[in-house]
């Protein structure tokens, strides 16, 4: 007797999920491992945030490309790692990690803004997805819908409303952590922040714009 054959599902869960361990996962583990281990919260702090500096570095000797955004994670990492070496202040480097998701607030204002002026930013940022998966001609198509069908239109606003304030709650969130919360516990609200806010956003992201009938 032959065992059925079933999909092989775990490798590409794996390559799905990787990514989300070493970005958020494995700071968090270098921080609070140390701490265990007696580590003060300044060399902790530090060497955790070293973490996504040196994943930035392996990411690129192996692909040999320059990723600006990467160099950006460089450049504030060195920022705040200098500017905490000259206080001596670990909390400098949390309120780093905050700021340095003021990018995505940015975005997050960007989008509410476009959902009472001209067309939802949303629609923009969809526009590679649909061109991938129906082409040229169903990407024209798509579009059209904007100017004929009124629920589109609502829908779509609706959507780019909703990303529009998870990104800004996110900053919200991770600001008022590096200020105000105790240093031991800041990093797990600054690291978590957004995969919380991010997984409730994104189901109903799913759900909504296929009960709307906004995907092409």
């Amino acid at each position: 007797m032959t065992p059925s054959a079933t999909p092989v599902k775990t490798p590409r869960r794996v390559a799905l999920l990787l990514p989300l361990i070493v970005d958020f996962g494995l700071p968090l583990a270098v921080f609070y491992g140390l701490r265990a281990a007696g580590v003060d919260q300044w060399w902790s702090l530090l060497l955790s945030a070293l973490v996504p500096a040196a994943v930035v570095v392996i990411r690129f000797l192996r692909s040999r490309e320059i990723d600006f955004l990467a160099l950006f994670v460089l450049s504030v990492v060195a920022l705040s790692v200098g500017v905490s070496a000259m206080t001596g202040d670990p909390r400098t480097m949390l309120i780093r990690d905050a700021w340095g998701g003021l990018l995505g607030g940015l975005i997050g204002v960007w989008l509410l803004a476009s959902v009472r002026v001209g067309r939802p930013a949303l629609m923009y940022l969809f526009r590679a997805f649909v061109l991938a998966k129906v082409g040229p001609d169903g990407l024209r198509a798509w579009q059209a819908r904007w100017d004929t069908d009124p629920a589109f239109r609502h829908g779509l606003r609706v959507i780019t409303f909703v990303w529009g304030c998870a990104s800004v709650v996110n900053v919200v969130v991770t600001l008022l952590a590096a200020y105000l919360l105790p240093l031991d516990l800041a990093p797990a609200v600054l690291n978590a922040s957004w995969p919380v806010i991010l997984v409730p956003t994104l189901i109903f992201h799913l759900y909504y714009t296929k009960k709307a009938g906004l995907r092409a």
